[in-house]
C-alpha cells in the first residue's frame, strides 16, 4: 500500500510513466511513450534499469517496458523508500534524455 501511494503520483509527474500497479509487494511501473496510445517505451525502460543497476538496485523488466519489482517481504520502510528514490531519479534522467 505504501509503495503504491508513493508511485501513483508519478503518472502525473513523469511523462514516461504510463501506469503503476501492484499486489502486495509485487509492483509494476509501466513506461510508455508520452502522447501516444500506450506505445511501449522499451529504450527508456532499459535505460532506467541500467541506471538503477549502477546504483545497486536490481529488478527485471517485463514485456520490454514494465519495471517489475518484487522486494523481499522483510524489507524495511527505509529500504523501500531508498529503492523508490533510486528508481525515481533514474526515471527523471530518462525523461531528460529521451524527451528534452
Amino acid at each position: 500500500q505504501l509503495a503504491l501511494e508513493q508511485l501513483r503520483p508519478w503518472i502525473q509527474q513523469y511523462p514516461l510513466v504510463g501506469d503503476v500497479r501492484g499486489l502486495g509487494l509485487c509492483l509494476g511501473i509501466e513506461l510508455t511513450e508520452p502522447d501516444t496510445d500506450g506505445i511501449r517505451a522499451k529504450d527508456a525502460a532499459e535505460f532506467v534499469m541500467y541506471e538503477c543497476l549502477e546504483r545497486g538496485l536490481s529488478f527485471k523488466v517485463s514485456m520490454g517496458n514494465v519495471l517489475t519489482l518484487s522486494p523481499p517481504l522483510v524489507i524495511t520502510e527505509d529500504e523501500l523508500m531508498r529503492a523508490l528514490d533510486i528508481i525515481e531519479q533514474a526515471i527523471v534522467r530518462a525523461n531528460r534524455k529521451h524527451f528534452e
